[in-house]
């Protein structure tokens, strides 16, 4: 397709803001590696990130267990993280993504009670 020809379409918005909703089979993975990460420390979470890339690379996972492979690595990814930068083991509870993504699901009626139990201002 050429540059007119491009242009002739209408402008296009690739930027891409907008994340897609992970599919049911990736929030299990996810909540899956969470639970397993639960206790752990940096070193020990660093070495499961380490097994799940070899998982999501060796044998060439495809369809649904590729998704499944490459959810698992990229939240051991995301929980190896979150551990270098705080000393302890890992918890669900103290985890901001995890608490966002609640909050997020909760949606508004979450923030309500929380809301009306601040003290009125004069």
């Amino acid at each position: 397709m050429s540059l007119e020809q491009h242009r002739a379409s209408g402008p296009v918005d690739d930027t891409g803001d907008e994340v897609p909703e992970p599919s049911d089979e990736e929030r299990a993975a996810r909540a899956r590696v969470r639970r397993s990460a639960t206790g752990m420390c940096h070193h020990e979470a660093r070495s499961a990130l380490a097994t799940a890339r070899k998982a999501a690379r060796g044998g060439s996972p495809t369809g649904r267990d590729a998704v499944v492979a490459r959810a698992e690595a990229e939240e051991w990814e995301r929980v190896t993280g979150t551990l270098a930068d705080h000393a302890g083991p890992y918890d669900p509870a103290d985890d901001p993504f995890v608490q966002g993504e609640q909050d997020a699901r909760d949606g508004p009626a979450s923030v309500a009670p929380r809301a009306q139990t601040l003290p009125r201002q004069r």
